[in-house]
């Protein structure tokens, strides 16, 4: 009953674990304290700022298992293991199944050290990226040096939470080498043009190595992950529409539609094919669309389905009526297609109780503040 009641608290104790003969100690913190170690992300939609405020509206609600549908860099994840919870992680794009398989660890796959010696070892070399993507992201050498790290990947024998790991460890990198961290348009130029005035990005961050900031994405790891209860599940990538129920709360993120159409076609893959590609490197040559201006590639069919406005709510909708007899919580924003009023009564259709929340928050690359939605529906019995 004690180890129990330490469990719940929001208050920071000790539980003991450990085979008859041995015991491991370790403090429970409070959750809210916990938050504050999650890794930083340079990943556009990242709830990491919000997650006090979902926090404060799903502490009370009682589940023990979670579906986090649309995952993306897992730190709604993490808020649901800090509350030891049973999670299963997805998403559709497989390098943010990276994301999942290290951010959700009991333990990190690789020491500092091992770390530090596989990336001592890269050595740049000629491959997909310097080929397809001379001036479009990265300089040349850098484009090399990303050539070389997967060639060493692809040579050494690793588990799959070991390559996981080094390939988060490199998309962290890649972001903070981007301008507006982003990879829907080839503006090189804009990072290495000199003797102009910017009022955005950091050119100190930009020029500094990919060792560095994978070193510092290492550190920030090794603060988040703690030894927690229940270990997570992570699901392979794909539609979040095939996936089974069962969970007593799911929780969605979807991407948001805007209003207009024309403003849609940057979507998630888009803005991150480019990473995407790293995580298919073996196949990456034979995909990129030589005609594009970023090198892109075609992605599945139902990434553009969920990122259009002919066809996202009939697949919301579809995804919450599926799993109507979980918890549902839908992470929303204003001013989105379908309206949040549309949303409320397609909730208080399906559920017997509906709570909605609010909090407004603003995005680095927009000065206008906008207004992140909760909805909550419990299921009738």
């Amino acid at each position: 009953m004690r180890l129990q009641s330490a469990v719940k608290s929001s208050s920071a104790s000790i539980a003991m674990e450990g085979s008859e003969g041995t015991s491991k100690i370790h403090v429970i913190h409070p959750v809210t304290k916990l938050i504050s170690t999650f890794p930083s992300t340079r990943y556009y939609g990242s709830k990491r700022k919000l997650l006090r405020s979902i926090y404060a509206h799903i502490r009370g609600i009682q589940f023990n298992s979670v579906l986090d549908a649309f995952g993306g860099t897992g730190s709604v994840s993490l808020l649901f293991k800090a509350m030891r919870k049973a999670v299963t992680y997805h998403d559709g794009l497989l390098f943010n199944e990276d994301v999942g398989r290290t951010l959700l660890a009991d333990e990190i796959a690789l020491s500092r050290t091992a770390v530090q010696d596989f990336f001592a070892n890269v050595s740049p070399c000629t491959g997909v990226i310097s080929r397809n993507f001379e001036g479009i992201f990265y300089p040349a050498m850098e484009n090399h040096w990303l050539d070389g790290f997967a060639k060493l990947l692809n040579d050494r024998s690793l588990t799959v939470g070991q390559g996981a790991l080094l390939r988060y460890l490199v998309y962290q990198a890649c972001l903070k080498k981007r301008p507006f961290n982003l990879f829907h348009r080839a503006n090189l130029h804009l990072r290495t043009n000199t003797g102009i005035a910017r009022s955005f990005g950091n050119a100190v961050t930009w020029e500094r190595s990919f060792e560095h900031h994978i070193l510092q994405a290492y550190d920030e790891l090794q603060h988040a992950i703690k030894p927690f209860a229940l270990s997570s599940h992570i699901l392979p990538s794909g539609n979040a529409e095939d996936i089974p129920t069962g969970y007593d709360l799911v929780y969605i993120d979807p991407p948001y539609v805007g209003l207009q159409d024309r403003y849609n076609r940057d979507d998630y893959w888009r803005r991150y094919h480019f990473l995407e590609g790293l995580a298919r490197y073996n196949d990456w040559d034979a995909r990129i669309d030589a005609r594009s201006k970023t090198r892109e590639f075609a992605p599945p069919s139902w990434i553009s389905a969920w990122a259009r406005l002919g066809s996202f709510k009939e697949r919301l909708f579809a995804l919450i009526d599926k799993h109507r007899s979980s918890i549902v919580v839908l992470s929303y924003v204003t001013n989105a297609h379908p309206p949040e009023a549309e949303i409320k009564e397609y909730f208080e259709s399906k559920f017997a109780n509906v709570s909605i929340h609010s909090a407004e928050y603003s995005h680095a690359l927009s000065k206008l503040r906008k207004r992140e939605l909760l909805f909550i529906g419990y299921p009738r019995t």
